[in-house]
């Protein structure tokens, strides 16, 4: 008896996997605030310098009564080349110096120009504060707020290079309370963070426990389901996600403080980690690693929990079961096997780049709502159903259209949406490109995540999307950088991501095959012939003719 046919016998999708599959959707709903709370929490308001003519209350107040609030603007803060106040620098005017009601008639025509000495005032009217007003993340600081959403991203890179080690060695279930304890305490900690560098710390150390969350639940979860209904959980488990970024733009109108926020998204962490004790550990895990009587007490759980006879659950049954998981991985490759083979290495380098593609891209929207528009709540809900949407669709699409196409017209797509807005002035029109363009990514993301296990070979699949899976978060990693070269020129960021979506797009079309309806490949030298009956038979009989080259 296979694993598959034991998980059935025990409980196909019964109570027990709809508790579990329900338990971990909740959880991902306020987890995946954390990848987007800082579109709140790093809010950068209208700001200008602080003066003392203006905020200074006892240096106000020897002022003549002639100087209104606009008057000792304009002696204060110049103006840029868009007629509006400058926000790092203003005019300099000596300590004490007097000033009568002519001083608008002086001579300013080259007044002197300082910085921003005694530190900046924020506009308050959309977010009271934000790790931007409170550490001064403007001017010259203005690229630590980019840095800071880099380094979370980076956390998570970090974490899936390391974790998944941990989950294969010490077991799934073992390991996901703690995970949702660092989420816990991390996430909390930077909510009291005392200094910038702490919570930039904090921020990297949640983005590594968060990858724990994924890699321990979500591998679990798919463990203790059957290969019939994971497509149907995985879809659940993603839409929580887009959820999760909805309640956050709603939560952000209610909770305008930083802090305050950022302590309401994490406290429920503390509940996961209790609630998680309840789950069994992964059945499938503990056969591989000879835990015969382990595994069958949580089979036997599993069942009484689903309302499932458990005669048939015996260790004979278990040992079985072992014997064909193992026989299924006699085989065991490193990433060097990825390039030594040519097909092999163009699906995997082709599917890499497509998919550092989607995730600088969704990441650099994502990340930059402020650049879209002043309402950044309502942006955010906007993204959140977008992308609900999107994947709801995209389940649509991938029962009718090939998973080729829907790649290379999306990621096409995508570049086509993000270009025009190069032209355009800040409104709706190119609020309504942007959305557009995201919507395309995660169509493409939803159905990347079924083309590349159909693209990929049994015996090398779990190593290729784990290095694929590390290119994505490179390309996460990178977004918020790119968003930075604005400073230099506006529409660079734009221009980066329509080019590298247009290019995927053009390798997944020259240089990829169409899967659908395709049998999945098992091992390497399926994809090296193909999947002819012809060529099949020519490799039963031997024939010296069909020969795999490694290079």
């Amino acid at each position: 008896m296979a694993f598959e046919d034991l998980l059935s016998e025990a409980g196909d999708m019964r109570r027990f996997q709809i508790l579990q599959v329900l338990s971990f959707a909740i959880t991902l709903i306020f987890i995946s605030t954390h990848f987007l709370i800082e579109n709140f929490t790093a809010f950068v308001p209208e700001h200008r310098c602080w003066v003392q003519l203006l905020d200074n209350t006892s240096a106000s107040l020897n002022i003549s009564g002639n100087l209104n609030f606009s008057s000792l603007l304009k002696l204060s803060i110049p103006l840029d080349s868009n007629g509006k106040l400058e926000r790092c620098r203003r005019f300099f005017w000596p300590q004490g110096q007097p000033l009568g009601s002519n001083v608008i008639g002086q001579n300013l025509s080259q007044p002197e120009i300082e910085p921003c000495v005694d530190g900046w005032v924020y506009d308050q009217s959309s977010f009271t504060s934000s790790i931007v007003t409170e550490w001064d993340l403007v001017c010259d600081s203005w690229k630590l707020k980019s840095f800071c959403q880099s380094i979370f991203l980076a956390g998570i890179l970090v974490g899936y290079l390391l974790l998944g080690y941990v989950s294969d060695r010490f077991g799934r279930k073992r390991m996901l309370p703690p995970a949702y304890l660092m989420v816990a305490v991390f996430s909390t900690g930077a909510g009291f963070a005392p200094t910038f560098p702490v919570y930039c710390c904090l921020r990297f150390l949640l983005g590594f426990s968060i990858s724990g969350i994924f890699l321990f639940g979500f591998t679990l979860v798919m463990e203790w389901t059957t290969s019939k209904h994971r497509p149907l959980v995985t879809i659940i488990l993603t839409l929580c996600m887009s959820l999760g970024h909805q309640f956050l733009g709603i939560l952000s109108y209610g909770i305008q403080e930083w802090r305050k926020l950022q302590l309401v998204v994490s406290a429920p962490s503390f509940a996961f980690f209790l609630i998680s004790w309840w789950l069994p550990e992964s059945a499938r895990w503990l056969i591989v690693h000879n835990k015969y009587d382990d595994a069958l007490k949580v089979l036997r759980k599993v069942a009484k929990i689903s309302g499932v006879k458990d005669d048939f659950l015996t260790v004979e049954a278990l040992r079985s079961t072992m014997e064909r998981e193992l026989a299924a991985t006699q085989t065991h490759y490193t990433i060097l096997n990825l390039v030594r083979f040519p097909i092999l290495r163009t699906r995997v380098l082709c599917m890499s780049f497509a998919c550092f593609t989607t995730g600088m891209f969704f990441y650099g929207l994502s990340l930059d709502l402020q650049n879209l528009g002043s309402n950044i709540q309502m942006l955010q809900v906007l993204l959140g159903v977008s992308a609900f949407l999107s994947r709801v669709g995209a389940l649509f699409l991938m029962n009718r259209l090939g998973r080729r196409t829907i790649a290379v017209a999306c990621l096409l797509l995508a570049g086509l949406f993000i270009l025009p807005r190069v032209f355009l002035p800040q409104g709706i029109l190119r609020m309504v490109l942007a959305i557009l363009g995201f919507s395309c990514i995660v169509v493409c993301i939803s159905s990347n995540g079924v083309y590349v296990n159909e693209l990929l070979p049994t015996e090398v699949r779990n190593t290729a999307n784990g290095f694929i899976l590390t290119v994505d978060r490179i390309g996460a990693v990178m977004a918020p950088l790119v968003n930075t070269l604005r400073q230099n020129i506006p529409a660079l960021p734009q221009i980066i991501f329509a080019i590298t979506t247009i290019t995927a797009s053009l390798l997944v079309f020259f240089f990829l095959p169409e899967t659908q309806n395709q049998p999945m490949p098992d091992t390497i030298q399926e994809i090296q012939y193909g999947h002819s009956r012809k060529e099949a038979r020519r490799r039963e009989e031997g024939d010296p003719a069909v020969k795999i080259s490694q290079f």
